[in-house]
């Protein structure tokens, strides 16, 4: 989303600093006063499911305080919505649970004290609300058309353009039938040839669909768009290229597959050519339509004879010859299908393997072609045939619910046609499971959708290690064998000898910390597998872990990991925390990793560090808006606070997230903003957070504090 203000004020000018293009708009007490004037962002590109959080206002007058919402509007009617609240403090509008929320205009009635005195300021707060995707779409041109010859060089394009309002258009995407990924869409939605395509680009017609995905949603525009790569016909093929037909009987062969444009296509027969001792014949025939050759029966054609045909071939784009299209023999006899012959054993095929199905020994039938019939629609896609032998094969891992399913196949030659079916039985596989996860310790209930979670208490001194052992919490194993392993994430407070950091044979992690590090997270990846070879199945959890000093229990999130949704975003939990609230500060500063668990390969792990540009974490540090080039070392694309002083950021809006300290210390992340080369963030962030309980901000920067917590978010766009 993102902020448009009106009216500016001179009265204020001197508060915006170096933004540039900001506008404000302003509202004075109705009634009483002109003693205090409040200016709010309008927020626009905002849409159903997104949040948003203003920064604090800026004012010109006595210091507001005592803030509340007095009224909601919708289109200029009165309405209630817990979708908008109001820090009391600092005035910070936060925008959450919008799923329900209509398009439209939303103004917000704001009142606070100030100066011994009591401000209402009508409508101040608007909130434009877009619909989170285009209505529709409109092209710069129906068709995109490509010579054959002109691929490598070629600059033609479609521009896509939406139509209606919404939310700002992430990234566009083309659907495109598989193994003809032949095009491609930027992000200003213009649509091309893919430079990037390795392989043959085929010519022909290909309908393409338009996807668009904006930060609040996607849609789907079905097959608006015909790319097409026009050529002469390029090469003819018949599979198989050489029929036989039996004397004075039919025939027919199969249908050709051109290579060329499909339009307006017409097929000719050049030249026959006999073989040696064979005589000349016009009998054989080709369908101008379709390009499939036929001989009438009773012909006359003499046994032994051999004839080869040569084709020309014309489409809307020009003509073309094709020697040796097709060899035809002549022979004695065709032996008919005996349909008692013609079965299949039946087959079982594990879920999630393959299999192959030869038809039975003893088949009788010459000159035959194999098809599959409609196949069960829980199978559809999932098998074929070779034409030629009659084997039915799966094209990949089966996937389909256990049970019988019955497949037709049929068999053809020009004496007739049969027909069975193969019995295929779909069994279960036997090393099926999906729960395995540890649990927690945190009193967290939903143990499925919550990270693993385990919290301990320092033992002994600095230079002592602490050992916890967790065992699994809840699993569907029933009793079989299982295979663990385990994977170091971030072991930064973990002992790495083997025999102090391991997962046991029944799946008990056992994790040495060592005290010196204590506070810090160790995260740890565990893969569970049963059985093995093609039919075993794995499920991986990771383990979150802590080890406490008091210093950390002075600041105690629950979950203690904050999954959020980065399309999204959103707050975390508020914490516990011991002390007076009022005199409690705290922010991001130091120490920030990034471990990818499910991103693209790009989305590289490592550290913030300065010498390190390849990492997730530095690049998005570059995505930040700053004044001057990327700081390594800078907490300002995560600081609630401005770096030098107490007072709140005045760019709060443009922040990847932050601690929000005027909001029960909960951790926010930016809906929208977490994602690089076309993908949202799938990994965990971790950073080290100082605080003070004394209301010192120099505390927060103070050299060497060890009042300072590590916090994790784990972004999930499933979540």
């Amino acid at each position: 989303m993102k902020i448009r203000f009106h009216h500016i004020s001179l009265a204020v000018l001197g508060l915006l600093g170096l933004i540039s293009t900001v506008f404000l708009t302003s509202c004075k007490d109705d009634e009483t006063s002109e003693a205090l004037e409040l200016y709010y962002p309008t927020v626009v590109d905002i849409g159903p499911s997104m949040n948003f959080v203003s920064g604090v206002p800026t004012y010109h007058g006595p210091t507001p305080g005592s803030f509340s919402i007095a009224g909601i509007t919708f289109d200029g009617e009165a309405m209630t919505s817990d979708s908008f609240s109001i820090n009391a403090d600092t005035g910070m509008v936060s925008i959450s649970n919008t799923s329900g929320l209509e398009p439209g205009i939303y103004k917000l009635t704001i009142a606070c004290q100030a100066g011994g005195g009591h401000y209402t300021f009508k409508d101040i707060f608007v909130v434009e609300m877009s619909p989170s995707t285009p209505a529709e779409i409109e092209l710069s041109a129906s068709t995109l058309t490509i010579p054959y010859g002109d691929l490598a060089t070629s600059e033609a394009q479609v521009t896509v353009t939406p139509v209606g309002e919404s939310v700002a258009i992430r990234r566009y995407s083309l659907l495109q039938e598989e193994g003809f990924a032949y095009f491609t869409i930027s992000d200003e939605g213009v649509i091309t040839l893919d430079p990037e395509y390795e392989g043959e680009i085929l010519p022909g017609n290909y309908p393409l669909s338009v996807q668009i995905e904006t930060y609040a949603g996607t849609k789907t525009f079905e097959q608006v768009l015909t790319a097409r790569i026009t050529s002469l016909p390029l090469s003819v093929s018949y599979t198989p290229s050489a029929g036989r037909m039996e004397a004075d009987r039919s025939f027919t062969s199969a249908t050709p597959t051109l290579k060329g444009s499909p339009d307006e296509v017409t097929w000719a027969i050049k030249a026959v050519h006999p073989g040696a001792e064979s005589a000349e014949t016009d009998l054989i025939r080709i369908d101008p339509s379709t390009g499939v050759l036929t001989v009438a029966e009773g012909n006359g054609l003499s046994v032994g004879s051999t004839y080869t045909v040569d084709l020309t071939v014309t489409n809307r784009y020009g003509s073309a010859d094709f020697e040796n299209a097709y060899t035809l023999t002549v022979i004695a006899f065709i032996t008919p299908i005996d349909p008692g012959s013609f079965t299949y054993s039946p087959v079982e095929v594990i879920a999630g393997t393959t299999f192959k199905a030869p038809k039975s020994d003893g088949f009788i039938g010459d000159e035959v072609t194999f098809a599959l019939g409609e196949v069960p629609a829980a199978l559809a896609g999932q098998l074929q045939i070779d034409a030629a032998t009659g084997e039915i094969t799966s094209l990949s891992k089966i996937m389909a619910d256990p049970g019988v399913y019955t497949i037709p196949v049929t068999v053809t030659n020009v004496k007739g046609s049969s027909e069975t079916t193969l019995q295929l039985t779909v069994a279960a596989n036997p090393n099926m499971f999906t729960t395995f996860r540890y649990g927690n310790n945190l009193g967290l209930e939903d143990w499925q959708t919550q990270a693993d979670q385990y919290v301990f208490d320092m033992q002994g001194t600095s230079s002592d290690n602490t050992t916890v052992a967790i065992p699994v919490a809840h699993e569907d194993f029933n009793n079989r064998a299982v295979t663990f392993k385990m994977t170091r994430i971030h072991d930064n407070p973990l002992r790495t000898k083997a025999s102090l950091t391991y997962v046991a044979d029944d799946g008990t992690v056992h994790l040495t910390f060592r005290n010196d590090r204590v506070g810090q997270f160790a995260i740890v990846r565990i893969d569970a597998t049963i059985g093995s070879g093609e039919t075993a199945v794995t499920r991986t959890t990771y383990l979150f872990v802590r080890v406490l000093s008091a210093i950390d229990k002075v600041v105690m999130y629950s979950p203690m990991v904050f999954r959020v949704n980065p399309r999204t975003g959103g707050y975390s939990a508020a914490p516990t925390i011991e002390g007076d609230k009022s005199r409690f500060m705290i922010t991001l500063k130091r120490d920030l990793y990034y471990y990818n668990f499910g991103g693209p390969a790009s989305h590289q792990s490592g550290k913030l560090d300065a010498p390190v540009k390849s990492t997730f974490i530095y690049r998005m540090w570059e995505t930040y808006t700053w004044e001057s080039s990327p700081t390594a070392g800078s907490r300002e694309p995560m600081s609630y606070y401005e770096l030098q002083t107490p007072a709140v950021s005045s760019s709060l809006t443009n922040k990847l997230g932050y601690i929000d300290c005027g909001n029960d210390f909960k951790m926010y992340i930016a809906g929208g903003k977490w994602q690089l080369d076309g993908a949202y963030a799938n990994g965990v962030l971790i950073f080290q957070a100082p605080y003070t309980t004394t209301g010192t901000f120099a505390e927060l920067d103070a050299s060497g504090t060890k009042n300072a917590i590590h916090m994790a978010v784990w972004f999930d766009e499933n979540f």
